[in-house]
């Protein structure tokens, strides 16, 4: 077409524009994984607690959760191996959550070694700060696992990499990230006042990794005459976290037996109960074993159940007692006798399992002085 008075021009034709290239998320080796290690970990209490009751208790001292009777009586792994175990879906979902927010900024900037390390060591710091606080606090020693310790670590250094970067980041993209910090940390604390959580692992989490973000070496910042030590205090942490969780495995795979002191007696109990005071040593709300030694003379009777174990014959009553199936021994001990009481309340410790695990304490057990 043309135009009969000739005062138009054409049209500008517009060249279609290019489209963005999709950005495509950066290839995460440490997130993916931790996020591997916690999904095994979770899998194992799963195959391990399938006994509904006591599912969790069960699983978690077996894989090694942390518990300060364990970590007394020498499971000086459970310090760290208790960053890869959860506590229901909810718990393993959150922390999966938290894991695949934090840790990729943070490989993007500190690289994925150091990330590996600030997770590892912070979970120990957590771990420690919840042993030491529990040996404060005193009273019944609750089970703690989860990844929060490492998480909240995690979440520290982000703090502190902000707070380095403040001056290269522009005012406004600042001010959303210390909104997001501080709305995460709000959001945390209120989860801390109503549910129970193990507050000190977070808060030795959190505050040794605004430690060592600030002391960590970052490519895109000055060398400081510090940086090394702390690179290698990291890489240090990561081989240390793993090495404790290879000997919660190995322990998991075959639990060694732990021996019980008691008034004047002591023996060896199975390894997934643990000392918690003189003569008694038990799983929490699974099972149990006491023993000790009185001045009553032992007489057996015509009918009582008496059974030959190790060198000493055993008198043997059972009965049922709030949901648990209990064993009671007796043997005679010069004028006086030993007395050794079982009771079971899972699956791993009823029928045969039972009998090997209060005859291992039969067997063994002996009078001191």
């Amino acid at each position: 077409m043309s135009d009969p008075l000739g005062g138009l021009e054409p049209a500008p034709v517009e060249e279609p524009r290019p489209e963005p290239p999709a950005r495509k998320r950066p290839f995460t080796p440490t997130t993916w994984a931790l996020l591997v290690v916690i999904g095994l970990g979770f899998l194992a209490e799963g195959i391990v607690g399938h006994d509904g009751t006591v599912e969790s208790s069960v699983a978690l001292i077996r894989l090694g959760a942390l518990y300060l009777p364990a970590v007394k009586t020498g499971d000086w792994w459970r310090i760290g191996s208790y960053a890869f175990l959860h506590i229901g879906w909810a718990h393993i979902a959150m922390n999966g959550w938290a894991l695949w927010i934090l840790a990729p900024q943070l490989e993007a900037t500190y690289g994925s070694n150091q990330t590996m390390g600030l997770f590892a060591s912070t979970a120990i710091a957590g771990g420690g700060a919840s042993f030491l606080w529990a040996i404060v606090r005193g009273g019944t020693p609750p089970l703690a696992a989860g990844a929060s310790g490492g998480l909240f670590g995690l979440f520290g250094a982000t703090v502190a990499l902000a707070w380095r970067l403040r001056h290269r980041i522009p005012p406004e993209a600042r001010r959303s990230v210390f909104r997001r910090i501080l709305g995460t940390l709000a959001i945390n604390v209120a989860i801390a006042a109503f549910f129970p959580v193990d507050s000190a692992a977070h808060l030795g989490g959190l505050l040794s990794g605004v430690g060592l973000g600030l002391v960590a070496p970052l490519p895109m910042l000055p060398a400081q005459p510090w940086h090394r030590l702390t690179h290698w205090l990291l890489i240090a942490s990561a081989l240390a976290l793993f090495a404790g969780e290879g000997a919660a495995v190995a322990w998991a795979v075959k639990p060694k037996p732990r021996t019980l002191h008691g008034a004047g007696v002591e023996a060896q109990v199975p390894g997934m109960l643990v000392p918690e005071e003189p003569g008694l040593a038990l799983l929490p709300g699974a099972a149990a074993v006491e023993i000790g030694r009185d001045d009553e003379p032992l007489s057996i009777e015509p009918g009582q159940d008496a059974i030959h174990v190790g060198e000493r014959t055993w008198v043997r009553e059972v009965e049922s007692r709030d949901g648990k199936d209990v064993v009671r021994l007796a043997a005679a001990d010069g004028p006086g006798r030993l007395v050794i009481e079982f009771a079971c309340g899972a699956d791993f410790c009823r029928g045969e399992k039972g009998r090997q695990m209060y005859e291992l304490v039969a067997r063994s057990i002996r009078t001191i002085h």
